[in-house]
């Protein structure tokens, strides 16, 4: 039995998964009727389910006449959707500008394409263009100047370099069921991209060494900055903290990604449903492993994926070039993959010095003195600076650089968005404990003070100092600012910080935050 109405539109999305809560498939007849309006009498149990089970009990829990329960549905219906809203995606803490992720993008591209075949023309190139363009062109999709090109490969992959390149490889073509599902990759890629999760994870797990890293210590070490991380064991490893995904990463780029193809007019269900298929051959061994290796399965993805599309403005989901079937068959027509084979620079120009002879480092939002004998390593107006006498600054044999001496200012964010001063304090505590193994793993004391009227909390560390090779003392201190939290790190050899605390105590009193 079935119950017919006009005011249909706020069911209309709820269908969108086309799966239960317990995987089982919506039949195609159901489907079929409520997109016509037509709600069947004696499948309503599905309804709760598409509101994540608030209204059942209303819906379910005891007869009511058909008219009542439908105008229930309808209302119950328009008050979810106008309630709901859409969760803003925050990347987390970042020390790297976009430009930088530009320039990483593209050196990082050099060695892709010296490693893999990569088809640099053609219609299969043309085609991952026209789709990655679309995406591209949204606002979500940051700016970057995205390039989209296939690798030879029928291995199940796709990656997204830093600041724009994306490669496809052609055995997503080979075993995706529509052209939906290929822009669902595309998509995917194109928000790791956009929410710059590469450099996020880079920044996240060099938090100490990575300032002056970026900086360019005495100007620019050989190679650039993808020199200077390789120098930190950062590159284009599979399991590397720059090409892995967290499945934090993951979700995020699977809702990003579903906003832009329906703002495009894909069905972002079939960028979920994809990435289903292969988490299913890859648990089989049959295929997709490749791209699970660095882009684990975050879970759940074709439910909540579905409860985004019920955020979204309601469009038809009909966009299709036409030209999938065509782009199959010149994927499988391939030609065999081809088999590739896989200092000290000038001190960087500083600030001028004041009448007192020190000079004043301009942040992003923050301003510091520091003594004029020391260098300000970072770039002017960055998120990040390192400080510190040249003789604080320890370069080894293989190029990467260690801060013995000097003082560290950064922004620090959490990936949850949401701020506890407190809980952030002991979290940024703990990576800096996690990252450094020559670190006292006794848990710190964290205590609170006030600098200049602001609540701090200071945390002293000991781990090994890369000068003398005795005690360093780490003293860790975070400030809140703009719901969020600065962090600083006063690095020195025991023996030697009786001697440097009138500098980190004239250094800490500067700082000043806009």
């Amino acid at each position: 039995m079935f119950i017919q109405t006009k005011h249909c539109g706020a069911l209309l999305r709820l269908i969108a998964a086309n799966t239960l809560e317990d995987g089982a498939p919506i039949a195609d007849y159901m489907a079929k009727d409520v997109n016509r309006c037509i709600l069947p009498v004696d499948q309503l149990s599905v309804v709760p389910y598409f509101f994540g089970g608030l209204h059942g009990n209303i819906i379910t829990a005891k007869p009511m006449s058909k008219r009542i329960l439908l105008y229930t549905i309808i209302m119950t219906a328009q008050l979810f959707g106008q309630a709901a809203k859409l969760k803003e995606i925050k990347p987390g803490m970042n020390f790297f500008k976009k430009d930088q992720d530009v320039q990483m993008g593209r050196d990082y591209a050099q060695q892709i394409e010296q490693q893999f075949d990569v088809i640099q023309s053609g219609p299969l190139v043309d085609y991952i263009n026209s789709l990655g363009q679309k995406i591209a062109a949204q606002p979500q999709a940051g700016g970057f100047p995205y390039v989209f090109k296939v690798v030879n490969d029928p291995g199940i992959n796709a990656f997204a370099l830093p600041g724009g390149p994306v490669y496809i490889n052609s055995g997503i073509i080979l075993n995706a069921q529509n052209e939906g599902q290929v822009m669902g990759v595309v998509a995917h890629e194109i928000s790791h991209i956009a929410l710059r999760h590469s450099t996020n994870q880079v920044s996240k797990s060099y938090m100490i060494q990575l300032p002056a890293m970026i900086a360019g210590v005495y100007g620019q070490s050989k190679g650039g900055l993808t020199g200077m991380l390789a120098q930190m064991g950062v590159g284009l490893a599979a399991n590397g903290v720059l090409m892995k995904f967290s499945r934090g990463a993951e979700q995020q780029a699977d809702l990003l990604g579903a906003r832009m193809m329906s703002q495009v007019g894909y069905n972002p269900i079939e960028m979920a449903r994809f990435f289903e298929t292969l988490e299913a051959k890859s648990g089989g061994k049959s295929g997709g492993a490749d791209f699970f290796s660095s882009h684990p399965n975050p879970g759940n993805r074709v439910k909540y994926v579905s409860e985004e599309v019920t955020l979204l403005p309601q469009r038809q989901f009909n966009t299709d070039t036409g030209k999938f079937q065509k782009m199959q068959q010149l994927a499988k027509n391939l030609p065999t993959p081809k088999k590739k084979a896989p200092g000290t620079g000038e001190v960087p120009n500083q600030p001028p010095q004041n009448s007192d002879g020190s000079r004043t480092w301009a942040g992003a939002d923050f301003t510091i003195n520091y003594p004029g004998g020391w260098l300000g390593l970072g770039e002017p107006k960055g998120p990040t600076v390192t400080i510190a006498p040249k003789e604080g600054i320890k370069q080894e044999a293989n190029g990467a650089v260690q801060i013995g001496l000097g003082v560290i200012v950064a922004k620090y964010e959490d990936d949850d968005g949401r701020f506890d001063f407190r809980n952030d304090t002991q979290k940024l505590i703990a990576q800096v404990i996690q990252q450094n193994p020559s670190m006292s793993k006794t848990q710190p004391q964290i205590n609170q003070n006030q600098v200049n009227g602001r609540n701090v909390y200071v945390t002293r560390l000991v781990s090994k100092s890369p000068i003398d090779g005795g005690n360093e003392i780490d003293t860790v201190v975070t400030i809140e600012h703009r719901g969020g939290m600065l962090y600083m790190v006063f690095i020195a050899p025991e023996r030697q910080m009786q001697n440097v605390q009138r500098d980190f105590d004239n250094i800490l009193n500067s700082l000043s935050l806009q």
